[in-house]
């Protein structure tokens, strides 16, 4: 026998239609929540660390030129005509730019563009001092001493 449907069966039919559709939908929903929650934090622990490595280059960039300035400055002190007066200059703005440079500020937007007028510095008074050098934190690429 066939059965004859009511006005309220129709509404049942499509209410399960309705559920189905909307029941993949919040599942859509669901997974891009726990996908944006996961990223978030996936995202903090990998900036966490990339900006850790990056922060212990900079100090490490930032150390060597300190050394090359307190090797500078001691020659300088034990026996003033060592370098041309324009090096003294540049020796002593170095060593200013050395002192102000935001390393405790590791949140200050100018650090990189600091670093880069540190390095300009640098060059300039390698160049002065009549040196040929740049900074190379590569560990393998040592000079080595050979007899």
């Amino acid at each position: 026998r066939t059965r004859v449907r009511s006005m309220g069966d129709l509404g049942s039919i499509d209410d399960a239609f309705d559920a189905a559709l909307n029941l993949e939908e919040s599942h859509i929903d669901e997974g891009w929540e726990d996908g944006l929650r996961e990223g978030e934090k996936l995202g903090l622990i990998d900036g966490r660390e990339v900006g850790f490595a990056k922060g212990f280059e900079v100090g490490q960039e930032i150390g060597f030129y300190s050394g090359c300035h307190a090797v500078w400055s001691r020659c300088v002190g034990e026996d003033p005509g060592c370098f041309s007066e324009r090096a003294r200059r540049g020796i002593a703005a170095f060593g200013d730019m050395l002192r102000s440079f935001p390393i405790d500020d590791p949140l200050n937007e100018e650090i990189l563009e600091t670093l880069n007028q540190v390095r300009g510095k640098f060059k300039t008074v390698v160049a002065l001092l009549g040196m040929h050098h740049e900074y190379n934190d590569a560990v393998g690429n040592q000079p080595t001493v050979t007899f």
